[in-house]
């Protein structure tokens, strides 16, 4: 029997009904009733849109696939290839061979019945590996199988792997029949482990060719760990589903249903010949112009699917879907799920969408190279299993007859459940290309919504000349607690820039009616059902429809004029206003809905200020004022009364503009009426503000412009904390232009800055608010000249007081910044840097002198004392240094033992230096340096030394002293010393030798006694001794004299 192809006219399924605008039957085709109804020569438009933009024909071959003759196409005929080999090695007896050639008879008849593009091969392999025939050979099915039975076993050895390498080197070649893009399988079935082969079984299954083949092994006999390991080297992944055991051969007819359905899947995913039995055809549908529809037939070829461009007046078709090459790849792509007609600015565009192309959906576009053409993807989805391409939905905004926009369907995109999404792309005017402008998503408050599940342009339900959309989502609210009704359909808004990207309707199920369940299924708009010229919507629900009508939307231009229309400096009268209401365009549908409407309105006057400057005279008119609107007038109007507040209009702005804010809208009763209510358009404020301005003494009326410049001067600007009492900044302000209005003065400066006083000039006036805190620093704001500065200046000074508390930080800066309400605001800014230093006092002791006698030779332990005290409020840090010399003309003159202090914070660290501290001439050859870093207002530090006085007498007679030095250092860009004559000083200690001792003790004995004999001799000369002794005595006597007298005189 000789295989030929199927006639392809009787398998495709499918109907298309098409009806009028009044829903009556116009036209129905029933696909299987046609003979010969695919025409590859059916016009196809093949204008600029359908040509490879990019010239490549690599990508264009990638994607080519169009549906050819039948004769002669390859490529179109290539089924699957399938090489048996047989194990016929001398292990096998006789009976299991015939057993194992009935199998293998049997699996080619089931297959044959089922995959008509499926072709055999069959080598067998023992002591020889020859082929019994090729693919060649299997177009003729009985003469194949009559070669099967007439097989010879060739016994001996086991050849798996290089029987293996022969089908890929004899069978899988154009010589023997194989076609390159046909899908290639091996079965291999065998009893034993290979033995005497020449060939590696890894190395052949690695080999290059095995590329793309998938293989399946059936192993006959019990099982070792040898057996197992190859047999998951021959069968593919995974090894499940693609390696069989048996205990015999009586046992292999058990295998041929799991075979054939992992070889032949059921919807024909390898080598079987499904074209359009399942195509299912209508299954979407776009009606094009002249008379043609494109038509969804996700189906065909094994449900990759496809589209049917069908001609109603012909009745003739042309299928169009992707290459015979990518037909694996694009299995269960599902392509014609939905299709759409794109208006570009180089002609019509078909798209479809294949929701589960690569699990993650996309969008093809049919193009054109050559006289090809094809389907080829232009939009990918970004998640596996949201079906992304479900949808499709082209919108023209502006309704100039070119799409503006494509919307994409994701509905089953999947965050915490299915609550989908939907891609608005942007389609290039000049190229058509498309880029996503942004996306759309529903409530946030459900999770199973599915939204974008049906999707369709309604016309201009907003009627403001631009097309809306409605995106319906049917699973939202399900399982809710009321679970009466479920479902939702949203409302976007065509606007000039785009599509909108919020709703302006959530349309519940619940607010339609009770039991509606899955609103939102499918949407359809664009309509007039009622014939009150404006578009409505149908929304499907399970087994209803629902109608929606649209409400007339009303836009109202609003105006006011006052009288006078500008306010004088220093006006302190009423003003007069008028304000209107004016519909710009009413419909037939608005003047019926305006019947019995009121419009509701309310004045804000001076919106812009806390303390009003004017007030409406009559306050129940600018809370709420209801006006009836009568259908007859587009315009209503109503004067107005304002009046000045209490006190001063100009009090304390009389230059910005009064604020006069006008809200509305539209109430109605709620009685039953048989046409809907109109409402205010959804996008325009339901507010107007208006102007009521002060003259202006300005050459522009707009506003004035002023010319501010500020210079600024500090009184220092290194401060030091402790020392430095106040800081005083000089302002100069000038306006060198028109008027400058609410000029104001910003100064922040840091915290430990005390505001004390403000130098004011006679003029202009200054007011300045008490300093306020902020994040780190003092905000103080000041009025300079209110409400007006005119051409002039302003010279003051500001004083603040510095705090003597620790300052954190090195620097600060004060800023001034200078501004007014103009319109166009004059900004000046004045920037100073401050330096801190802090104060500290630390006093060392005087200078002191110690006298050491050399003559004993022995060594001296002595202790020296350098004790310090001050005042350190602020933790001031520095350094005492003291320079110990211990060697003199390369003599060890004295050790440093200990150094002891009285405060624990205090660091003290040692060390021997050539030089130490700043005395810049310096005896000592090398010094023990002391350092200790002091923060507190008192330290003692004792350094207890070893002197060597014998070593003393080895030096030179000219050096008899050394000096111990002290001194205090410390960071001069932190800390600012108050007594710096105090921060040094030194002890001296003077050596003495033994016989200097000795001259030196009869010197000054000698010294003192002729020093002594001097004074007395010249006592002496001066009459000391002499007149003054004979003075005292004779007075002496006279007074006894006298008393001796006075008391013989009592006597008698």
């Amino acid at each position: 029997m000789s295989r030929k192809p199927h006639s392809l006219s009787p398998e495709l399924t499918g109907t298309c009904s098409l009806l009028a605008n009044n829903f009556q039957p116009q036209a129905q085709v029933y696909f299987s009733d046609l003979e010969n109804l695919l025409d590859p020569n059916v016009h196809v438009d093949a204008r600029d849109c359908y040509r490879n933009k990019n010239g490549s024909l690599e990508k264009t071959a990638r994607w080519r696939r169009a549906l050819k003759t039948q004769e002669g196409q390859e490529d179109e005929a290539a089924g699957t290839e399938i090489a048996i080999i047989l194990d016929g090695s001398g292990s096998i007896d006789p009976p299991d061979f015939q057993k194992a050639k009935d199998f293998i008879s049997n699996m080619m008849k089931n297959f044959y019945a089922k995959c008509f593009e499926c072709n055999f091969a069959l080598v067998q392999y023992g002591e020889v590996i020859q082929t019994e025939f090729d693919l060649r050979d299997s177009q003729d099915a009985l003469a194949s199988l009559a070669r099967v039975q007439n097989i010879t076993q060739v016994k001996n050895v086991t050849k798996t792997a290089s029987a293996i390498q022969h089908v890929l080197d004899n069978i899988f070649t154009p010589s023997h029949g194989s076609r390159k893009n046909a899908p290639k399988v091996i079965v291999v079935i065998t009893d034993g482990d290979i033995f005497g082969d020449p060939l590696n079984l890894t190395t052949v299954i690695s080999s290059p060719k095995m590329q793309g083949v998938e293989r399946f092994a059936i192993r006959v006999g019990n099982e070792s760990s040898k057996t197992l390991k190859e047999l998951k080297l021959i069968a593919s992944d995974p090894f499940e589903r693609h390696a069989f055991t048996v205990t015999n051969y009586s046992a292999l007819d058990g295998l041929l249903s799991k075979l054939q359905q992992n070889i032949i899947h059921t919807e024909g995913t390898v080598g079987e010949a499904l074209h359009y039995q399942l195509a299912q055809i209508g299954f979407s549908a776009q009606i094009l112009d002249e008379g043609q529809v494109l038509l969804g037939a996700v189906g065909a070829f094994n449900w990759s699917g496809g589209a049917l461009l069908y001609n109603l007046h012909s009745r003739r078709g042309r299928f169009l879907n992707q290459t015979a090459a990518d037909t694996k790849t694009a299995q269960y792509s599902y392509l014609g799920y939905s299709v759409a007609l794109l208006h570009k600015a180089c002609g019509l565009s078909y798209v479809a969408g294949a929701p589960r192309y690569k699990q993650r959906g996309a969008v093809f576009e049919l193009q054109k190279e050559g006289k090809e053409t094809n389907f080829v993807p232009v939009l990918e989805g970004e998640q596996m299993g949201s079906y992304f391409g479900s949808e499709l939905c082209p919108v023209d905004v502006d309704m100039d007859g070119t799409t503006d926009f494509l919307l994409v369907a994701a509905p089953f995109y999947h965050i915490h459940g299915e609550e989908g999404r939907v891609y608005v792309y942007h389609l290039n005017k000049q190229n058509g290309s498309f880029s996503l402008a942004h996306m759309l998503s529903g409530y946030p408050g459900f999770t199973d919504v599915r939204f974008g599940f049906a999707m369709a342009t309604v016309g201009d339900i907003s009627q403001d000349k631009l097309t809306d959309v409605a995106i319906g989502a049917p699973l939202e609210g399900f399982g809710a607690d009321d679970g009466t009704s479920f479902g939702s359909v949203y409302i976007y808004n065509g606007r000039w820039d785009g599509l909108s990207t919020t709703p302006s309707q959530r349309i519940r199920a619940s607010e339609v009616a009770s039991g509606l369940h899955y609103f939102g299924m499918s949407v359809a708009g664009g309509l007039d059902f009622t014939g009150d010229g404006l578009a409505d919507i149908t929304v499907g629900t399970l087994g209803r429809a629902a109608v929606l009508r649209s409400r007339p939307v009303v836009y109202l231009n609003v105006s006011m004029t006052f009288t006078p229309m500008a306010l004088p400096i220093g006006f302190n009268s009423s003003v007069n206003a008028f304000l209107c209401f004016e519909i710009s365009s009413v419909t037939t549908a608005a003047e019926t809905g305006l019947k019995d409407t009121v419009l509701n309105f309310t004045l804000d006057v001076d919106v812009m200020k806390q303390r009003k400057r004017l007030q409406c005279s009559d306050k129940n008119i600018c809370q709420s004022h209801l006006r009836e609107w009568d259908g007859s007038v587009s315009r209503l109007c109503e004067p107005l009364l304002l009046i000045p507040t209490e006190g001063k209009l100009c009090e304390e702005d009389c230059f910005s503009s009064i604020s006069v804010k006008v809200s509305y809208q539209l109430q109605t009763s709620e009685s039953q009426r048989d046409h809907p209510h109109p409402v205010l358009d959804l996008y325009t404020e339901p507010f107007t503000i208006f102007q009521l301005p002060y003259e202006k003494n300005c050459t522009n009326k707009l506003f004035c412009v002023a010319d501010l410049q500020m210079a600024t001067t500090t009184s220092q600007q290194e401060l030091v904390v402790g020392l430095t009492k106040e800081l005083t900044l000089n302002i100069n302000l000038t306006n060198s232009g028109e008027d400058s209005y609410m000029t104001s003065m910003a100064l922040n400066y840091p915290r430990n800055l005390q505001f004390k006083r403000i130098q004011k000039p006679p003029s202009p006036d200054i007011w300045c608010d008490d300093p306020k805190p902020t994040a780190s620093v003092l905000v103080m704001n000041c009025k300079i000249g209110h409400p007006i500065l005119r051409r002039s200046s302003a010279i003051f000074s500001v004083v603040w007081q510095l705090e003597e508390n620790a300052f954190p930080n090195r620097t600060a800066s004060i800023t001034v910044t200078a501004t007014n309400f103009n319109g166009k605001q004059s900004l000046v800014t004045k920037t100073h840097s401050l330096q801190f230093k802090h104060a500290f006092i630390a006093v060392l002791p005087k200078p002191s002198v110690i006298y050491m006698n050399t003559s004993q030779g022995l060594s001296v332990y002595k202790d020296f004392f350098f004790n310090i005290h001050g005042e350190n409020l602020f933790g001031a840090e520095f350094q005492l240094q003291i320079c110990v010399p211990i060697k003199l003309q390369d003599l060890q003159i004295i050790r440093v033992k200990n150094v002891a202090k009285i405060q624990d914070h205090t660091l003290c660290s040692q060390t021997q230096v050539e030089r130490c501290g700043s005395d810049p001439v310096q005896h000592g050859k090398k010094w023990h340096s002391v350092s200790c870093v002091i923060t507190s207002n008192k330290e003692n530090v004792t350094v207890a030394a070893e002197l060597y006085l014998s070593q003393f007498q080895q030096l030179q007679r000219d050096v008899n002293e050394l000096q111990i030095l002290g001194e205090i250092t410390f960071n001069k860009s932190l800390y600012e010393g108050l007594n710096a004559e105090n921060h040094r000083t030194k002890i001296t200690i003077i050596f003495l030798k033994e016989k200097e001792y000795l001259h030196l003790i009869f010197i000054s004995s000698a010294g003192g006694l002729l020093v002594l004999i001097v004074i007395i001799i010249t006592l002496f000369k001066f009459g000391f001794f002499k007149r003054k002794y004979q003075h005292l005595n004779l007075d002496s006597t006279r007074k006894a004299s006298l008393k001796s007298e006075n008391l013989l005189t009592e006597e008698n």
